[in-house]
């Protein structure tokens, strides 16, 4: 007999699946709800969840005593043999006070996957109501007056601000980051120009923290509306804007193939050849074919490397310039 807890079968057919298992202690205390949430959960549990099972502070207690519960923190708790992860220690941070906090700021960006794992630390939550709870010096709180698009939404199995407000509260408190992480949310598809626009419109207001530097991003946006395919791409997207080249389309489909830009006014192509493009004769073979489909149908195709677009981003700017120029295309004068 196991030590720790009893598992009782509902009936008296074949064993039941773990979901549908009823779970007690030898004394009879069952656990059936407290593990399904914290299997939900990385293996972490709050206080607070505990209560609203009906468990009482003794009861509490017992589980620890018995082992079934490591406390983790603050009113918290991890279950027996579930594994330390970075994902754990963020959801402990949410369970803080009420239970029922997001992750935000530089650790939602993290769990957006737009910022690496050195910058949540120490972890960012939001924490309902206004009053400051008591917490270590691993989690910052956050009650925030503006609660505009605060509903949770789940990364990773944890409750997280949507991807709009991610970035404006990584503006307020790490603006360094915002721009690449901006562009690895627009790469992913998390988020588009007009989305981000409305939301700040949202959150603007007198004070609030992360607008301003949101708004710059956003005049000077140099991507386009469709998501691109590459970090390569966005990089290109950065390299036009500003300059006379404008009036490009991302992502345009030409018969059966599909572009990376293209002046269609004027016919002419760019496709930004990463790693992956051409990596086998293969490959080469039906990009040869692909290129031979759109010259034949007058289209004047420039293939630009990861490599030429580090070294010599003027010289690409030149070659854009002199194909465009062949069909026609002349430099606005004003901006000469």
């Amino acid at each position: 007999m196991n030590d720790q807890y009893l598992v009782v079968h509902a009936t008296r057919s074949a064993t039941l699946s773990p979901s549908r298992r009823v779970i007690r202690t030898p004394d009879g205390m069952d656990t059936t709800e407290l593990h399904r949430i914290a299997s939900r959960q990385h293996g972490a549990i709050g206080h607070s969840q505990l209560t609203e099972m009906g468990f009482r502070l003794r009861d509490v207690r017992v589980l620890v005593n018995r082992g079934i519960l490591h406390p983790a923190g603050i009113r918290t708790y991890v279950t027996k043999g579930s594994p330390d992860t970075l994902e754990q220690r963020i959801t402990l941070a949410t369970l803080i006070g009420p239970g029922r906090g997001l992750a935000s700021h530089r650790t939602a960006a993290f769990l957006w996957d737009a910022v690496g794992p050195e910058h949540p630390w120490p972890f960012d939550v939001i924490l309902p109501g206004r009053t400051h709870h008591r917490t270590s010096t691993d989690v910052i709180v956050h009650s925030p007056r503006d609660h505009r698009n605060i509903a949770p939404i789940q990364r990773r199995g944890i409750r997280t601000t949507c991807a709009t407000r991610t970035l404006i509260d990584l503006a307020a408190v790490h603006e360094p980051l915002l721009r690449s992480a901006a562009e690895r949310m627009l790469l992913a598809g998390h988020i588009r120009r007009d989305r981000l626009v409305a939301a700040v419109a949202q959150h603007s207001r007198h004070g609030r923290h992360g607008i301003g530097a949101v708004r710059t991003l956003l005049s000077d946006w140099p991507y386009g509306e469709k998501v691109a395919e590459s970090v390569f791409e966005l990089k290109m997207q950065h390299l036009l804007a500003g300059t006379d080249l404008d009036g490009y389309e991302t992502q345009v489909d030409i018969g059966p193939f599909r572009v990376d830009l293209a002046w269609t006014r004027w016919k002419v192509i760019l496709e930004c050849d990463g790693w992956g493009k051409v990596d086998s004769a293969e490959h080469m073979r039906k990009w040869a074919r692909r290129d031979s489909y759109l010259q034949s149908r007058g289209w004047y195709v420039i293939h630009v490397t990861w490599a030429e677009l580090a070294r010599t981003p003027g010289i690409v700017l030149c070659e854009i310039r002199t194909a465009l120029s062949t069909r026609g295309w002349r430099p606005d004068p004003v901006s000469l």
